[in-house]
């Protein structure tokens, strides 16, 4: 955990030259998601032979192995097992924070600015809608049918 990480990024200047950086940034929680486990590494048994072997999946994007491990083997069929104990998942919420907007910020007529933050492990659960925070994290972009949406993780 990082604390009083400096400097500041407005939410006006996230964007997509932030990709990849680690910045941090002030806010007001206005929504949070439901927790949901995130897969993190996935185990998948070979159609052939049967071995086990598990799959790191970034940010929980579903990969399937490309070729057995096993040297005798020329297996390229597998089917995913959720409860091996190779198959590992954390806690994950999405939280919504708001730009915080001072009086000479406002610009007339214009709706603040939010941004979606993924927490997990231990930051889940941390806050709730009205909370103001601190967020310390990597900006990742995804695409969603709105179009490309900044994501701090």
């Amino acid at each position: 955990r990082v604390y009083n990480y400096d400097p500041l990024t407005q939410l006006k200047n996230v964007r997509a030259n932030c990709y990849g950086k680690y910045i941090a940034l002030r806010g007001t929680v206005v929504r949070v998601s439901n927790i949901k486990p995130l897969c993190t590494k996935l185990a998948f048994v070979c159609a052939t032979c049967g071995d086990v072997q598990s799959v790191p999946l970034p940010d929980g994007k579903y990969t399937l192995p490309t070729k057995c491990l096993v040297p005798e083997c020329r297996g390229r069929s597998f089917t995913a097992d959720r409860s091996s104990p190779l198959t590992t998942t954390v806690d994950w919420q999405s939280v919504k924070v708001q730009e915080l907007m001072s009086d000479d910020q406002r610009e007339a007529g214009r709706i603040p600015r939010t941004i979606e933050c993924e927490l997990v492990q231990d930051l889940v659960d941390s806050c709730v809608p009205g909370d103001m925070v601190t967020i310390t994290g990597i900006v990742k972009v995804s695409s969603t049918e709105e179009g490309e949406m900044h994501h701090l993780r």
